[in-house]
């Protein structure tokens, strides 16, 4: 018998489904059609009109504090304005109108913009720190270029202004290098550029985030589409003292020159003041090309850190650490007198005494009480300059001192290798009386004078000196001084203040020692003072000390360039500082 299968309903069902797929695919296509022939003009205006934004989300940046809490550094919110290039209709007459703004000129943003990088969408800015009548200018005009936009962002700001501004620092828009090697980076990014900015910026710069948005046409927010929020950097309390910095900065005055203080305990600073100064928050925005050209044309160089980075003869500040030096060497008595007549020669020239009478009879304390020159050429000669080299070198001259601080200056101990290898001459024993009291191939920076000093009031440890505390901070050196040798020489630097024939009397009213130093900037002729020099060649004035007398806790080093002598003009302003630290206290 034969059976036959019913294929009927199976065909049904197979028409069927190849029916709904016809329809589907036919909906499709006219749905296509659809939008693209009959409604296509509409939606590609919906596309143009709406933009994907990828806006910055800075982060705030730590805030900076000295030991007694005050702000050094803080932030101030702002606006920003940023604008899209690729989204404007007429980038010409927009960067012709952000111009307008007073935010920069046209050639630089025209500039920005041909150097923007390979991220189309990310936004250039061309705006910081815009006031009100700026940021209503653009909104008013908003729709007129929908390719600007306005966002809430931060500019630093230091309330002590110019008193702080080579300590503290400022801040420097990223370079390109370093954007190419941090992807994360904006170009607007600001990072430490000096001081204590630049030495703990990856500790106080936080990271910025970013968040993309949808706008219309007009620039209006439709919705945010993802967001990376930003991570706030670290607060930093530093060893500086505002208060003893703004005396220091007012006691020095409009006169180019330094002060550093710092608690010779421990190196920790309390201040570093350079004159003349600068407005930092003058870098907290967009820095004209005026504002630069007037800071590096000035030709007081209000941008050079005179506490790190300008090095000077030392002068008679010198002195106690070549007396040390050939005392820890046994090659002199303190006790034993040098006749000053007010000249000696040597190697057959005459070198004369700053008092061309001469001192008399003069031993160890006396010498550096009246500061006689004749007792440190020979001294010097005594020494040698390959052992005073070296102790200078004990002492932290001719190297940095480690503060940390960018750009520091190594200074200057010459020897007769460096005199071949740099000038190219032979080393003249002449050279070496003048090193003797801190003159010819010899410079040190007012920090490394406070340094070695930190090591006579001390008791003989060399400290590294530093803004911020770290645990990793070198301990003190013990230098292995003498101590009756340093007791000499200290009883020396007392009597410097309060002797009879003290250089620096006129602190004698303080519980201070240290030692004056007048520093020559070009010789003399027979007969010529050097008040009678035009200023720019008369000589630098030094005084660098500590206070209190028999325990301290403060040393100050002061330089006032082209001041005329250590005693009559740095030793006064060196007192002002110590009476106010003293008055406010200053250890811990």
């Amino acid at each position: 018998m034969e059976i036959r299968e019913d294929l009927g309903p199976l065909r049904r069902r197979a028409t069927l489904l190849l029916l709904a797929v016809f329809l589907t695919l036919g909906a499709l296509h006219l749905r296509v059609a659809q939008l693209q022939l009959l409604e296509g003009e509409h939606w590609r205006q919906m596309a143009e009109n709406n933009r994907l934004r990828r806006l910055p989300l800075p982060a705030v940046r730590g805030r900076i504090y000295d030991r007694r809490g005050n702000v050094l550094a803080d932030n101030l919110p702002t606006w920003n304005l940023l604008l899209f290039p690729d989204e404007a209709r007429n980038l010409d007459e927009t960067l012709l109108f952000v111009a307008s703004l007073g935010v920069s000129d046209a050639a630089s943003l025209h500039q920005a913009v041909d150097r923007r990088g390979v991220d189309r969408l990310a936004p250039l800015v061309v705006g910081e720190s815009l006031d009100w009548s700026q940021v209503s200018r653009v909104r008013a005009h908003q729709s007129d270029h929908p390719e600007l936009s306005l966002v809430a962002g931060f500019r630093r700001h230091y309330p002590f202004g110019s008193s702080t501004a080579h300590a503290v620092g400022h801040l420097r828009l990223v370079t390109q290098a370093e954007l190419d090697r941090d992807p994360g980076l904006d170009p607007g990014t600001r990072v430490g550029a000096t001081g204590i900015e630049a030495l703990a910026d990856d500790f106080l710069a936080g990271r910025a985030g970013d968040r993309w948005v949808v706008v219309s046409a007009v620039g209006q927010l439709l919705g945010v589409v993802r967001e990376s929020p930003s991570s706030a950097g670290r607060d930093l309390a530093v060893t500086l003292d505002a208060e003893l910095q703004q005396v220091a900065a007012s006691a020095l005055g409009d006169r180019a020159g330094a002060v550093v203080a710092l608690d010779p305990r421990n190196g920790a600073v309390r201040a570093l003041v350079s004159s003349p100064s600068f407005d930092p928050e003058l870098f907290s925005g967009r820095l004209s090309s005026a504002a630069w050209t007037a800071l590096v044309d000035d030709p007081r160089h209000p941008l050079q850190d005179r506490c790190l980075q300008a090095a000077y003869p030392p002068g008679s500040t010198i002195k106690p650490f070549l007396a040390l030096a050939a005392l820890n060497e046994g090659l002199i008595d303190p006790d034993r007198t040098v006749v000053c007549t007010g000249s000696v020669v040597l190697h057959g020239h005459p070198f004369r005494c700053w008092q061309r009478s001469g001192h008399g009879s003069v031993d160890l304390e006396r010498s550096l009480e009246a500061s006689c020159d004749v007792y440190y050429y020979q001294t010097g000669q005594r020494l040698g300059i390959d052992r005073m080299a070296r102790w200078f070198g004990t002492f932290g001259f001719g190297k940095p001192t480690g503060i940390g601080l960018p750009s520091e200056a190594p200074g200057l101990v010459g020897t007769p290798e460096w005199s071949r290898r740099v000038r190219g001459t032979p080393w003249y024993p002449g050279d070496a009386v003048s090193v003797s009291i801190g003159q010819g191939p010899v410079l040190t920076t007012a920090t490394q004078l406070a340094r070695g000093f930190a090591a006579l009031a001390n008791g003989g440890s060399l400290i590294t000196p530093h803004v911020v505390v770290d645990p990793s901070q070198p301990a003190p050196v013990d230098l292995g001084l003498s101590p009756t040798s340093l007791a000499r020489v200290r009883r020396g630097l007392e009597l410097v203040v309060h002797g009879d024939y003290g250089t620096a009397r006129r602190l004698a009213r303080l519980p201070v020692a240290g030692k004056t130093g007048t520093a020559q900037v070009a010789r003399l002729q027979e007969g010529v003072d050097s008040k009678d020099l035009p200023t720019h060649l008369q000589h630098h004035a030094w005084f660098v000390g500590w206070a209190p007398l028999d325990a301290p806790e403060l040393v100050v080093a002061v330089v006032v360039e082209h001041g005329g002598g250590g005693g009559s003009v740095a030793a006064p302003t060196a007192a002002t500082i110590f009476e106010a630290a003293l008055a406010g206290g200053t250890g811990g």
